[in-house]
């Protein structure tokens, strides 16, 4: 248990000391502008690059904190969780209609806010489709699902594992509300709701790591459509600061969900799982 403490803390430290004081920091707090998400300014190569690797640390750390401390042998196995598809239909289905939900749900909290959605963006958006697999599901699952739940689930429960994870993961965001160019910055997004709405989300992850067989694929597809759901749904809302503060709820309630199925089973119904409950 020690060792999975110390390799967990020493990969979460690693990670966020590389997001705040080298790669997205510096650019926030230097207010540099980077390559435009949105509508913002698009700056200097020099800095565009340190804030895309800034994207890609938690797999880097991920792969490469495996590689340290379970050799050649640990990586091929991480990276051969990663590219193993056969998860089951079922999963597929359900990874899917995850997505579904947060995307119509997400367009009926712009409607009722009083705004309207481009339908169109559902089509608009498919180029991104393919990109969207590298920016978010690839430069960080390899981190979150590959390298930290492992560990972290040999250290406690599902639940537990699910928030302090989901938390850490929102943290590591936090500089970009503050970088120009990036979409949380120049679409005014606050940080509370971004923080519950990727804690809640973190339990969806754990639930279908562990019910997959502790699949990373799982988590870079879930991550990937999740992702695709979100590109399409900012591209066809009107943002509005009502709505920016509601946009967490239905995250949190289908979290919440997920917490109350994962704390109510056992070891015996939630496949590979160390402690559920």
């Amino acid at each position: 248990m020690r060792k999975e403490f110390r390799e967990v803390s020493v990969f979460f430290c690693t990670v966020m000391f590389l997001s705040f004081f080298v790669f997205w920091g510096p650019i926030a707090f230097f207010k540099i502008p980077t390559i435009s998400f949105a509508v913002g300014p698009v700056g200097p190569i020099w800095a565009i690059i340190p804030f895309i690797i800034g994207g890609f640390v938690p797999s880097l750390v991920g792969i490469g904190l495996t590689a340290v401390y379970e050799g050649r042998k640990g990586v091929r196995e991480l990276l051969r969780s990663s590219v193993q598809v056969g998860i089951g239909g079922k999963w597929f289905l359900f990874i899917l209609t995850i997505a579904a939900y947060y995307t119509f749900s997400l367009i009926l909290l712009n409607v009722v806010t009083g705004q309207s959605f481009d339908y169109a963006q559902f089509w608009l958006q498919l180029p991104t489709l393919l990109p969207l697999i590298i920016l978010g599901p690839v430069s960080e699952e390899f981190g979150w699902r590959g390298f930290a739940i492992k560990r972290m689930l040999k250290l406690t429960s599902a639940n537990t594992t699910s928030l302090v994870i989901g938390l850490i993961w929102s943290l590591w965001h936090l500089p970009l509300f503050y970088a120009v160019g990036s979409s949380q910055f120049e679409l005014g997004m606050p940080f509370l709701p971004f923080l519950l709405s990727v804690t809640s989300s973190s339990f969806i992850y754990t639930y279908v790591y562990l019910r997959t067989n502790r699949s990373v694929f799982s988590a870079i597809f879930f991550h990937w459509v999740y992702t695709y759901a979100l590109t399409v749904v900012s591209s066809g809302i009107t943002r509005t600061s009502l709505y920016n503060w509601l946009e967490c709820v239905p995250a949190v309630l289908i979290g919440l969900v997920f917490a109350l199925i994962m704390g109510k089973s056992r070891s015996s119904t939630i496949e590979g799982a160390d402690k559920v409950s």
